[in-house]
């Protein structure tokens, strides 16, 4: 049993160099005997070589069958003489690499005793001893402990880099929240006096046409503070104070009045659902949408038959309206005119509802949007 902590690379890695240790020390061994060596000690060598082929997948085996070749090369040596195999200190070095550092070295500490010839003991033996396993034992605790201390720093880098990140974006979004409030609270502190002026020459005007004029406006201010109070709940993602997310306003103000809308020469209207079963806020978007579809269809393609579609559902709302190739060219004062930003307007209205927005040519000269917004407001 390995360690458990060993990635699919590095347990590939060890494999490989395993392999590659026990080829070299072979051919190694051969070349040794070829010069004037024992054929037991061959054998017993190759045993060894053979056994770091499996060391990854059972390493405590393979300590056990090196301490079995090292004592039979202590007493095939002579009274004095050291002997180990020559794979040993690879041995040690993938022990304490692969196994728990107390079981490693407890497995070095016997390979040691085994090298040493405690009947006839002298420094050299002892140096061969030492350099053949407990050296590569420290060089290998050592390299581990690095490659280990290399590995934890990483991460810790990676983990503080995934923290700053996150705490960019948080950031990010309440700088957002932050500048979409302060907006809403200047947009609606003008709007406000627009409508109580507009109220208040409804009250004093003499004619009926500017009183007309004046409730008009007091009307589309009241709208516009309505959409600004949802869509700043949609953006802050919490409930402002009196209002459920997505909730209606007590008159379900919709936008205005899609038939009227639609009513100009070459629209065809076509209404599935009921309006009034969807979020105030999705319904009026979705009137946004085909009021600014039209007003583009009228500017770029007049004379084009104009079809609006839109259907109410219990989960969504999906407008498409479509135009044909205009039968004229559009005028140029009429074309120019406008900032440019509806389709970009539209688009960013419908994604803050969680919407899908599209606007393409038809491929036949035509122009078609369309617009999916759940119903489903909740932050």
């Amino acid at each position: 049993m390995t360690r458990p902590d060993l990635t699919a690379g590095d347990r590939r890695t060890v494999v490989l160099a395993s392999w590659g240790a026990a080829v070299v020390c072979a051919i190694t061994q051969v070349f040794l005997f070829a010069g004037g060596g024992q054929v037991a000690e061959l054998v017993v060598n190759l045993v060894v070589d053979v056994c770091l082929l499996g060391v990854v997948r059972l390493p405590r085996t393979v300590g056990a069958l090196t301490l079995a070749a090292m004592a039979a090369l202590a007493l095939s040596a002579g009274t004095t003489q050291a002997s180990a195999p020559l794979a040993a200190p690879l041995v040690v070095s993938f022990l304490v690499y692969l196994l728990p550092w107390r079981q490693a070295f407890a497995f070095a500490a016997a390979l040691a005793l085994l090298a040493i010839p405690i009947w006839a003991p002298a420094w050299t033996a002892l140096y061969f001893a030492l350099s053949a396993t407990a050296l590569p034992a420290v060089v290998a605790l050592w390299l581990k402990t690095r490659y280990e201390l290399i590995g934890s720093l990483r991460r810790r880098a990676e983990l503080a880099d995934a923290e700053r990140r996150l705490l960019a974006e948080r950031a990010e979004v309440a700088e957002r929240r932050r500048l979409a409030a302060e907006m809403h609270d200047i947009v609606t502190h003008h709007v406000t006096e627009i409508v109580l002026n507009a109220e208040a020459l409804r009250v004093t005007a003499r004619e009926e046409s500017a009183r007309t004029a004046a409730d008009q406006i007091r009307r589309a201010g009241a709208r516009t503070l309505n959409e600004l109070r949802e869509l700043m709940q949609v953006v802050a993602g919490d409930e402002l104070p009196g209002k459920s997310v997505g909730g209606r306003p007590p008159d379900h103000d919709t936008g205005g009045d899609l038939a009227e809308l639609a009513s100009g020469e070459g629209v065809t209207l076509a209404v599935s659902g009921d309006a009034s079963a969807v979020p105030a806020v999705v319904a009026r978007a979705a009137y946004r949408v085909v009021q600014e579809s039209l007003t583009n269809a009228r500017k770029h393609a007049p004379g084009g038959a104009v079809t609006v579609s839109l259907a109410y559902f219990a989960d969504r709302v999906e407008v498409e309206v479509r135009n044909q190739a205009p039968l004229s060219s559009p005028a140029p004062e009429l074309a120019a005119a406008g900032s440019g930003m509806g389709l970009t307007g539209l688009r960013r209205r419908v994604s803050l509802l969680g919407g899908e927005f599209a606007a393409e040519g038809d491929g036949q000269g035509g122009f078609v949007v369309t617009a999916t917004i759940p119903t489903d407001q909740r932050p």
